[in-house]
């Protein structure tokens, strides 16, 4: 039987959620036989490539203008300021250099992510007549009529981790949902026995005995650190003093701008005296132990809004498409306050797993915080659970790769054992 001839193709040097679905893909694919070669618009980071490479046959890098490797909102590049230099020294260029390796590579499948990659690939691909697959990870923020012309018009397949992200597109029957898959096996032998030393030492005996919440993710104001604080300002007036939850940040800025909100977040905290109740520990590869030593995790993701912040100016808006870190706490029996924007409500049951709340409503969180800190609710399960098996992901993956099945319960075994000891990193959301 003729090989199969996947690309994959990457266009940010960030190794986060995505680049983790296609990581775990290739695995599947790579262990059924399947030929694969990643294509990289930017590797300046040599994240993607060092993660990549001992599951794919060949990388090629391709050399991408300035233009578009700029990051945040792409559709900057179709400025009428600069227009003209995105079309004729940034993707025309790149359309001819994608044409030339398509036609050498004859492949069967072309997989790629979220609207950056269509933009990217739209053109070649109208020449070639292997399968396009496209895996778009937050919610569509493309009217309807570019969603078609985009997406539907040259794409067989559009994927999305969440029935939220899904609706956010126009009708379409080229549309579907594929959960995470997540290998639970590796949250059964977390030993957690050094964070909790490690808790004891930072918080001393006048606070260790109090409620704790986890924050671990990105430090930026999409990710919505700003409004815990805020909230956690306004709950120090409305409950007593010894009832303050204490909130331990995992993240680390990675910018200059998060740099200055980072640093607007720590003056607010001095001014207002809550120094004492929020601790910055810095990036964490240990995450989920983390998650075994405190008694809730916090999810304040904000929906949209107008920032003042330096760095973030105007509209800022989340990202997400079905919150992995929310899957994870889950997992390790970690109750959570969520903020509800896309995917979290297809994980987190109201007051089984977690709670959520309106991010659009100034009081909600403080409300959520209260509610916590005087009930302390308890996690009572996963429901969910069952749609992110890795067995699922799998099949559901497979069969849109065109395979057929040799075995069942020992290939998903094989496939489970060569993921990663994470397969999705909540700091790397």
């Amino acid at each position: 039987m003729k090989q199969k001839k996947v690309l994959f193709f990457e266009a940010y040097p960030f190794f986060s959620g995505a680049q983790r679905v296609s990581l775990n893909l290739c695995k599947i694919l790579k262990r059924n036989n399947y030929h694969i070669t990643l294509l990289l618009a930017d590797d300046s980071k040599n994240e993607i490539s060092k993660n990549f490479s001992p599951y794919v046959d060949e990388i090629i890098k391709l050399k991408t203008s300035e233009r578009l490797l700029s990051y945040g909102n792409f559709g900057q590049w179709f400025r009428l300021s600069v227009i003209f230099e995105t079309l004729f020294t940034g993707l025309f260029p790149f359309y001819w250099s994608c044409i030339k390796i398509f036609t050498k590579g004859k492949f069967d499948f072309f997989y790629f992510c979220d609207p950056r990659g269509a933009v990217m690939l739209k053109i070649p691909l109208l020449f070639f007549r292997g399968k396009k697959i496209m895996y778009l990870q937050s919610k569509n923020r493309v009217s309807p009529f570019l969603s078609k012309l985009l997406f539907f018009s040259f794409i067989d397949h559009v994927i999305s981790p969440s029935i939220d992200v899904q609706n956010s597109l126009p009708d379409s029957r080229k549309k579907s949902v594929i959960n995470y898959g997540i290998d639970f096996s590796q949250y059964e032998s977390v030993d957690s026995g050094n964070v909790k030393i490690e808790l004891q030492n930072l918080l001393g005996e006048s606070y260790q005995n109090r409620t704790k919440l986890l924050y671990a993710g990105l430090i930026k104001p999409q990710k919505g650190l700003h409004h815990l604080i805020y909230a956690l300002n306004c709950l120090k007036s409305s409950i007593p003093e010894a009832d303050l939850p204490i909130i331990i940040i995992l993240g680390n800025p990675s910018n200059d701008a998060e740099v200055n909100f980072k640093n607007e977040l720590l003056e607010f905290s001095v001014k207002h005296n809550l120094n004492q109740y929020i601790h910055w520990m810095g990036w964490q590869s240990n995450v989920l132990e983390w998650m075994k030593n405190v008694d809730y995790f916090i999810f304040p993701t904000i929906d949209k809004e107008m920032s003042t912040f330096s760095g973030y100016d105007g509209v800022i808006e989340s990202t997400e498409g079905s919150p992995v870190v929310l899957i994870e706490s889950s997992v390790c029996g970690l109750f959570s306050i969520a903020s509800r924007v896309t995917g979290v409500t297809e994980t987190i049951i109201e007051k089984v797993n977690g709670i959520t709340y309106d991010p659009n409503k100034s009081d909600s969180l403080y409300e959520a915080l209260k509610y916590i800190s005087i009930e302390k609710p308890k996690f009572l399960g996963f429901p969910n659970k069952q749609k992110f098996t890795l067995e699922s992901f799998s099949n559901k993956f497979l069969e849109l790769f065109d395979y057929t099945p040799y075995s069942t319960s020992s290939a998903i075994k094989n496939e489970s054992s060569e993921l990663t000891s994470s397969p999705f990193s909540a700091v790397n959301q």
